[in-house]
């Protein structure tokens, strides 16, 4: 049974935040919201981006763990943050509950202003995931 049901966000590290949110605009993204040369959300139907400047990502999950994977002083690898994964709300606990039983390491559940439940973890090659209700 497939529990992932779609991608329904990327963050992406971005090094000039006005030069990334002008290039995904023309690419029909609109901006929601944006925290000067920190973070800008963008959406595109139901589809979330969002932007993270790596030296002042302004959010904390974004600084914890830029520091937990030694990243702060570097920077990140790569160009993306993390990828959320869309699950059913009804399965969401269940389904990071049995990640936990398989000896995953899961954070949450985190609960957002707008209503959104998430869990994290990562990958092997610590790429954060998100596992969220929408």
């Amino acid at each position: 049974m497939a529990l992932i049901k779609s991608i329904s966000e990327l963050a992406l590290w971005v090094d000039d935040m006005n030069r990334a949110m002008a290039f995904y605009e023309k690419l029909g993204f609109t901006i929601e919201s944006v925290d000067e040369n920190r973070n800008a959300f963008l959406r595109s139907g139901d589809f979330l981006l969002v932007l993270f400047n790596p030296r002042d990502p302004g959010t904390p999950l974004a600084n914890e763990y830029l520091a937990r994977t030694g990243y702060a002083e570097n920077g990140p690898r790569g160009g993306v943050y993390h990828a959320a994964f869309r699950v059913e709300a009804a399965e969401l606990d269940g389904f990071a509950q049995n990640l936990k039983t398989q000896g995953m390491e899961i954070k949450g559940p985190v609960e957002f202003a707008s209503g959104r439940r998430s869990y994290f973890l990562e990958d092997p090659d610590q790429h954060y995931i998100e596992l969220t209700d929408c």
